[in-house]
């Protein structure tokens, strides 16, 4: 899993669409936190752009001071969606 918190769209480094496709292709969910301070619609953007993978979110604070807030749901979501995916081991029987 790939965590992405921002308050903008990428400005630097690789091109968003490259870098979300081969961790896609990896099998990585890719999931987002949009501080929405500067730019309104980032939530948007992280939707259709950033997360990506099955059960990816995006989540948004409204500003800086939302931040803390937001994070922890996020988090908290993320360990709450891990404790409920399957491990891929077999189910233990009784002989």
């Amino acid at each position: 899993m790939i965590d992405v918190s921002g308050d903008g769209q990428s400005n630097r480094g690789r091109p968003v669409a490259g870098a979300r496709a081969e961790a896609l292709a990896r099998g990585i969910m890719v999931n987002g936190l949009a501080v929405a301070n500067e730019e309104p619609d980032l939530e948007d953007y992280y939707r259709l752009n950033v997360i990506g993978g099955a059960g990816a979110f995006v989540l948004a604070a409204r500003d800086y001071a939302d931040f803390a807030d937001v994070i922890l749901r996020k988090l908290v979501r993320e360990v709450r969606n891990l404790a409920a995916a399957p491990t891929g081991a077999p189910e233990a029987t009784e002989p």
